[in-house]
């Protein structure tokens, strides 16, 4: 299973960030998440837990974020870090970038960006398991062994393309049928096939147009594992085969009849109001949230919490220059009852505060 660290000396935050993580309803819901209230914690859960991905707030006392990352960046190079801060200072984002962070995100966290950081950074991850495994195989490549594994992933693939999921579970047990039983517990044999399966898998994501998330599979189940044997890797491979099936067959019965102009009309009549979200409008047109982020991304350039947040601060703009509304009143009128959270929302997104912009 991923394990995540948080890092944050506020217990506020990181309870956010569970809370957040636990709700999506992508895979990244079922990462194990483990806490750390200041960088000396945090240090030491990573020696000893091993994260997968750390996420760490900046500024904290004792050894702060910029500390933080550079210890990691030393000492482990390879595990992939969220910054998490309401500081976009130079020094901090100077060392972010030192330390190849994945994201800085500023607080307060958008609840897509945090879950685009971490599908990043597993993504990142499983990269460099591979890149390491494949390192490690160069000594073990055998022939014998890719001529075996070969003519199957590329019935897997053709089986994909034709939506064909019985003649594939019939590709399958033929398969399993004519590996010798040595072989079956060659350890080479199943990382080869896990390795090479992996590529395959890669390859039809990519020629559908698939994200990981899409496929509402464990995440554990796309990491090589030496320990694994050949009935757990087929089985694993049948049930990603199948999810990807399922979500090609699912994406295009939504093509036929998902019309992004109405969903953006729904949104320009509706942003106004508190409740409206990525979430109430996927609900609202029976779609889920990562495909309609996808598409609607794909046609207009952004995705819909952005297009919420454009049409809340365009308005804004106009109250603010053209009324003498309280900045109160203004929030409310463009959907905000929080309105610290509106006052910081419109001064990230321009720049400036409400105040300042009224008397320019």
């Amino acid at each position: 299973m991923t394990k995540l660290l948080i890092v944050d000396d506020e217990k506020w935050v990181r309870d956010t960030i569970k809370i957040l993580v636990k709700q999506a309803s992508s895979p990244i819901k079922h990462i194990e998440m483990i806490e750390a209230k200041n960088g000396i914690e945090a240090l030491e859960l990573i020696h000893i837990v091993q994260p997968d991905i750390v996420i760490t707030d900046m500024k904290m006392p004792g050894i702060d974020g910029k500390e933080l990352l550079e210890i990691v960046g030393n000492n482990h190079p390879h595990l992939p870090v969220i910054v998490l801060s309401g500081y976009h200072d130079f020094v901090y984002t100077k060392q972010a970038i030192k330390s190849r962070v994945i994201e800085y995100l500023l607080k307060p966290v958008d609840e897509m960006e945090l879950f685009q950081a971490i599908e990043k950074s597993i993504e990142v991850k499983t990269k460099l398991e591979h890149q390491h495994i494949n390192y490690q195989m160069l000594s073990i490549d055998r022939p014998e062994i890719s001529n075996v594994i070969q003519p199957f992933l590329k019935s897997i693939y053709y089986d994909v393309k034709e939506l064909n999921t019985a003649l594939y579970l019939n590709h399958v047990q033929q398969f399993s049928n004519t590996i010798d039983i040595s072989l079956k517990m060659d350890e080479s044999f199943t990382l080869h096939l896990q390795q090479k399966f992996l590529i395959t898998m890669e390859e039809m994501m990519h020629d559908h147009q698939l994200r990981l998330e899409d496929l509402k599979i464990t995440l554990s189940k796309l990491h090589l594992n030496r320990s694994a044997t050949f009935e757990q890797v087929i089985g694993n491979q049948v049930e990603i085969v199948q999810a990807i099936i399922t979500t090609i067959e699912r994406n295009k019965s939504l093509k036929k009849k998902l019309n992004l102009e109405e969903i953006k009309q729904y949104v320009d009549q509706h942003y106004d109001v508190p409740e409206i979200s990525l979430d109430v409008v996927a609900k609202t047109f029976f779609i889920s949230k990562e495909y309609l982020t996808t598409v609607f991304k794909k046609k207009y350039g952004y995705n819909i919490t952005e297009y919420i947040i454009s049409l809340r601060m365009e308005k804004a703009k106009q109250l603010v220059m053209n009324t003498t509304m309280q900045y109160k009143t203004i929030a409310e009128k463009v959907g905000y009852d929080d309105p610290p959270y509106f006052y910081r929302v419109f001064k990230k997104y321009y720049h400036k505060s409400p105040g300042e912009m009224r008397k320019t």
